[in-house]
């Protein structure tokens, strides 16, 4: 997994690609962990469209980093329709959403 991280004026934002898998999962919540120490009120955001597949470790650490407050998106077009697919999410974009981005509305059910 390459993940790539962008400090902004309003927000810091992960952004994922690849398997989120073992050590990657561990490099992930290290960076988060570092990242809430500098946030200083911005919006953390983690774009997700970029993974092809989590085990259950990942998720449950994109699980978590939702429920600190962290906005889960993917932005179209999505890096694997088969992993949206898998969180339960419509690959076509929904009618009337925003064709730029879509919020993974699975964690919001959890």
């Amino acid at each position: 997994m390459k993940m790539y991280q962008h400090d902004r004026a309003k927000a810091f934002q992960f952004v994922l690609h690849g398997d989120l898998v073992g050590e990657r999962v561990q490099e992930l919540e290290h960076a988060w962990t570092t990242a809430k120490s500098i946030l200083g009120g911005k919006e953390l955001v983690v774009d997700v469209s970029g993974i092809t597949y989590a085990d259950k470790v990942g998720m449950d650490l994109l699980a978590r980093m939702r429920d600190s407050g962290a906005r889960l998106t993917a932005p179209l077009p999505p890096g694997s329709e088969e992993f949206l697919r898998s969180l339960g999410l419509p690959a076509a974009a929904p009618s009337g959403g925003s064709i730029r981005t879509r919020v993974l509305q699975f964690f919001r059910m959890c």
